[in-house]
């Protein structure tokens, strides 16, 4: 049997580790799949832009917009999930590219404050159809028919119209 000195064996494990990951490097690019424009428009579709008020990620057409999907693109092909995905963009840029508030602190009542709203519109209505329903008609006054005017009211009634219109001649 053949001794091996020590930096004989070395250089030969240093030689096997170079191209394990020489070939390793080779094998990752080969088992990562370049994703398709559609996996990285689901995710950029629930994300919005931090610069522009309103637009969604897969929609805005700036340069940053574009880093952004390029960005999500190399996450996909790391194999991040994406809510992996959306935490990371929540930690570079906030809240704002959700599209809408966290449900925490003061945020709540961003969330709460239109049911509330509704609730109480939809009892007011409840409450005046109800009140408007429950009212009873006015009773009406039995009509004065000139037989049942007594003859004296009759003539002091004629006698001031007379007057007034003798004014007037």
């Amino acid at each position: 049997m053949k001794r091996y000195q020590v930096s004989e064996v070395l250089r030969r494990l240093a030689g096997v580790g170079l191209a394990l990951m020489v070939l390793a490097g080779i094998a990752a690019p080969v088992g990562a799949q370049t994703p398709t424009p559609n996996q990285i428009n689901v995710i950029a579709k629930e994300l919005w832009c931090p610069l522009c008020n309103g637009v969604r990620l897969d929609n805005c057409e700036l340069q940053a917009c574009i880093q952004m999907k390029e960005v999500i693109a190399q996450k996909l092909m790391a194999g991040e999930s994406r809510d992996q995905i959306r935490a990371y963009f929540v930690q570079q840029y906030g809240d704002v590219v959700l599209g809408a508030p966290s449900n925490e602190g003061f945020n709540r009542v961003v969330w709460l404050m239109p049911v509330l709203v509704s609730l109480v519109a939809v009892g007011w209505l409840v409450f005046l159809v109800r009140s408007w329903t429950k009212r009873r008609p006015p009773v009406a006054a039995a009509p004065v028919t000139p037989a049942a005017a007594t003859p004296a009211s009759k003539d002091a009634y004629l006698k001031r119209v007379d007057e007034e219109l003798k004014q007037y001649e």
